[in-house]
């Protein structure tokens, strides 16, 4: 359990999981408020390794478990669902986007790299402009449009760091780029 739960929350959840789900412990709401975070943590996980063994046959829908995941991580809808209209056009805007990032900065890098006249000073300048691009564009614009469109991120905690160092990265690199290209003429 994250210490970013406030003892207050685990107190409350755990007297309404009480009056919920009486045959869970055998202790009552009020002796709960007097507990300390791993006093109050050891009765959770009392009543859940208890709700294992024996459910009466009344007990809701809701298991235990859910009722107190969802107390102590309650999920909020989304604040602002985009209609499908606006997500068709974001699509085809964004789709194209990418389409001309993607491929203008592929045909730059095949250029520079494949012709030896273009390998000059100026033209790895630009070539580093063009990795810089196509890193943001292909490893950040795609993945923060799905989060745009959908207002979650589904890609997981690691790819969410990853994420963000990558544009991070890319727009540095493009600011260097820039200032030596700068300092070059």
């Amino acid at each position: 359990m994250s210490e970013s739960v406030e003892l207050e929350l685990l107190i409350n959840c755990t007297q309404a999981t009480i009056l919920r789900f009486p045959w869970s412990t055998d202790f009552n709401t009020t002796v709960i408020g007097e507990l300390n975070r791993t006093e109050v943590l050891d009765v959770l996980g009392e009543m859940i390794t208890r709700s294992r063994g024996y459910v009466p046959k009344s007990a809701d829908l809701l298991t235990l478990r859910e009722f107190i995941t969802e107390c102590l991580f309650p999920t909020t809808k989304s604040p602002y669902e985009l209609p499908w209209q606006l997500k068709t056009a974001w699509g085809v805007v964004f789709g194209a986007m990418l389409l001309v990032a993607i491929t203008g900065n592929c045909i730059v890098l095949w250029i520079v790299l494949a012709h030896r006249r273009m390998r000059t000073v100026t033209n790895y300048f630009l070539l580093n402009l063009s990795v810089a691009d196509l890193l943001m564009s292909s490893l950040n614009c795609s993945f923060n449009f799905i989060f745009m469109l959908n207002s979650d991120w589904p890609f997981g905690s690691v790819y969410c760091t990853i994420n963000n160092f990558m544009a991070n990265m890319s727009v540095a690199s493009s600011v260097f780029t820039l200032v030596a290209i700068s300092f070059d003429r």
